[in-house]
């Protein structure tokens, strides 16, 4: 997470996260992994969206969060550091909304999206 300093225990919350009914994983045959998404099922939670960045603009996520859709009962939601101008302006493209916001100090400051 290069937009936040600091991303201490994030590898072990992440791998706790990745977990066959829990996540997706877009796959390019030269490539290999490109991209992956963890929800949170029972409440539409997205926990991470993951693009590669030689990949980012290219559609990877947009479909990673169809897929997450079809698999959702109602409106997705995740949170994303406001310091990370690239993914809110990608989930504002997409049609997602702002619901909430944090104003803790001792935190990195998040921001609460709603799909459409």
């Amino acid at each position: 997470m290069p937009w936040r300093a600091r991303n201490r225990g994030q590898y072990l919350i992440l791998r706790r996260a990745l977990t066959p009914p829990n996540a997706w994983v877009a796959a390019e045959p030269e490539a290999g992994v490109i991209g992956f998404l963890t929800i949170q099922s029972v409440q539409d939670y997205i926990d991470h969206l993951f693009v590669d960045p030689d990949w980012r603009f290219c559609g990877v996520a947009r479909g990673l969060l169809e897929v997450a859709r079809q698999s959702a009962t109602g409106a997705l939601s995740l949170d994303v550091d406001e310091e990370n101008i690239g993914a809110r302006r990608a989930y504002e493209a997409l049609g997602w909304q702002v619901v909430a916001s944090t104003t803790a100090a001792s935190k990195a400051r998040q921001m609460r999206l709603v799909s459409p």
